[in-house]
């Protein structure tokens, strides 16, 4: 664990210099004070509104930026690195050592980016607005940082399964393009073909096989605006609106983030590098 530690320490300290994870920080804090400042230009007004209405447009920014930029980050620092392996290998590590911990340094990094930007950004509207519903924006906070691991950990897996660089890069925007914008539109003409069955049966099991729903449905009810889902939105607030179907979403992103790490750990273990 010491040796996964040191690892993950060195990866931190190396991703967190590069310009990308500075301009990670620099665009969602960047967005966030827009939305607040300028969300109501169109009605010839401007001024830091509160947290209500940045968290709701932020969410569909997030769901979108947050899961790509994971991604090309994760896939990067397999690929890019690959000539290294052999070097860190020769020293007295396990290949699990060296995929964790390269894993743990970059989603440190990414989280520390998101801190910076959203947290610091939340700070400012708070001392311009008031702290009401502030707690939506903590779990959109939340909810990012989740996302951001569960496809981390998707881009490692992307990256010791295919090794060059180019096709794990065409994997990972085809991964993101199934995962953010393919897997609704699935979900819909499933749940047209299947008209017998229960709205229920279908959605559950859809938005806790994605990791990018799961933080849409979580975010958009704990900001109140539930009615967003309509007809869907009573069978969510059922499910979802309870302290139990939080426990089971946060249960489900635990496995989603788990499920690939593990799986790139043993693809790893096993390639010839």
């Amino acid at each position: 664990m010491t040796r996964t530690l040191i690892i993950a320490t060195e990866t931190f300290r190396r991703v967190s210099a590069t310009r990308s994870i500075l301009a990670f920080a620099a665009l969602f804090s960047a967005l966030a004070l827009a939305l607040s400042y300028f969300g109501l230009a169109g009605q010839r007004a401007v001024g830091f509104q509160g947290f209500a209405r940045v968290t709701a447009s932020l969410l569909n920014l997030v769901v979108y930026v947050v899961p790509l930029i994971a991604l090309m980050m994760g896939v990067t620092e397999v690929t890019g690195r690959r000539r290294n392996l052999a070097v860190v290998l020769a020293q007295p590590v396990t290949r699990t050592e060296v995929l964790l911990g390269s894993y743990l340094g970059v989603a440190g990094a990414l989280a520390a980016s998101l801190a910076v930007g959203l947290g610091g950004a939340g700070l400012l509207i708070a001392l311009q607005t008031d702290t009401a519903s502030l707690g939506g924006y903590l779990v959109l906070l939340g909810g990012s940082l989740a996302l951001m691991l569960a496809f981390l950990a998707l881009a490692f897996l992307i990256g010791v399964v295919l090794l060059d660089r180019l096709k794990a890069m065409a994997g990972a925007v085809l991964t993101w393009f199934a995962a953010v914008v393919g897997y609704d539109l699935a979900v819909i003409g499933l749940s047209s073909a299947l008209r017998g069955l229960t709205l229920k049966s279908i959605l559950l099991p859809a938005i806790l096989l994605n990791p990018v729903d799961i933080v849409r449905v979580l975010v958009t009810l704990n900001s109140g605006r539930g009615a967003l889902f309509g007809p869907a939105g009573a069978v969510l607030v059922d499910v979802f609106g309870r302290p139990a179907g939080m426990v089971v979403a946060i249960a489900a992103m635990i496995v989603l983030t788990a499920t690939p790490l593990i799986a790139a750990l043993l693809v790893f273990r096993r390639r010839d590098l």
